[in-house]
Order: structure tokens, then C-alpha cells, then sequence
């Protein structure tokens, strides 16, 4: 049996790269993980370390910029969210209280959300309002009379 080859060494680094990136690192793991591949390429070719290193740095210096600018940002929503879970939808009504440190809150599903508020008149502590969209952890409400 033979030892581990140069070429076995870069795509566990690799994995375990594009593993790290379940942690959260906005692709960037992962590109690097990707990168890494260029190494197990460059030493399937039998190229030495230094040609290895620096075939990874400069696949690096191209992927994650790839990653980063051009996947990431086509993955996310292209629409407001707000919190999962949170039990807030748009158009549900609810009641205003004094939330924490005395500022106006909305308290939908047992949970606390600070408000903004569309409109001239601003609604006051037992008043009924209408969510209008969540972004974040701040509602959008209108008052209802």
C-alpha cells in the first residue's frame, strides 16, 4: 500500500473547506475549497509544491471574487423577508403597545416588534393597526379607524 498522494491532500482540503462553509462564510469557503481543486490538478500533472501553490493562489484570486459578487447575490431572495416564523403577514391587524424603552411597539404571535408607520397620523399605545410588510424585525403598519 502507498502513502497518501500530494494530489489526496488537496481535494481533502478542499472538502473540508467547502465543508467549513456550511458555517456561514458567504461562499467564500467554498471558493476556496474550489480552488483547491487546482492544486490536486497541478499535482496529478506532476508539478512540484511551488507550482501547486501558486496554481491555488491565483484560482483563488479568480473564484472568489466569481463566488462572492456574482453567485452569492443571484442565490439570495429578491424579495423583502422578514423573521421565520415570526407569525407577522402583511395585512394581518394588531394592537399597539409601549414596547421596550417606551417606544411603540406591535405585539404579534407573543412577540415584540418595533413599528414604523405609513401615513401623517402617528397611531397610539391601544390602537389597531394593519401590517403592511415586514422587513426585518420592524413592521410597517397603518393606522385603522
Amino acid at each position: 500500500m502507498t502513502g497518501v498522494a500530494a494530489w489526496h491532500l488537496w481535494v481533502i482540503l478542499g472538502l473540508i473547506l467547502a465543508g467549513l462553509e456550511l458555517l456561514g462564510a458567504q461562499f467564500v469557503l467554498l471558493a476556496l475549497g474550489v480552488s483547491a481543486l487546482s492544486g490536486a490538478l497541478a499535482s496529478v500533472l506532476g508539478a512540484g509544491l511551488n507550482v501547486q501553490l501558486i496554481s491555488v493562489a491565483i484560482t483563488a484570486l479568480v473564484v472568489v471574487p466569481l463566488f462572492v459578487r456574482k453567485i452569492h447575490p443571484y442565490l439570495l431572495p429578491k424579495t423583502p423577508y422578514g423573521t421565520l416564523g415570526s407569525g407577522a403577514e402583511t395585512g394581518q391587524l394588531a394592537k399597539v403597545i409601549i414596547g421596550n424603552g417606551g417606544k411603540l411597539a406591535v405585539r404579534v404571535s407573543g412577540n415584540e416588534y418595533p413599528l414604523r408607520w405609513e401615513g401623517e397620523t402617528k397611531p397610539a399605545a391601544g390602537d389597531t393597526v394593519r401590517i403592511l410588510s415586514v422587513e426585518g424585525i420592524t413592521l410597517c403598519v397603518e393606522r385603522v379607524e
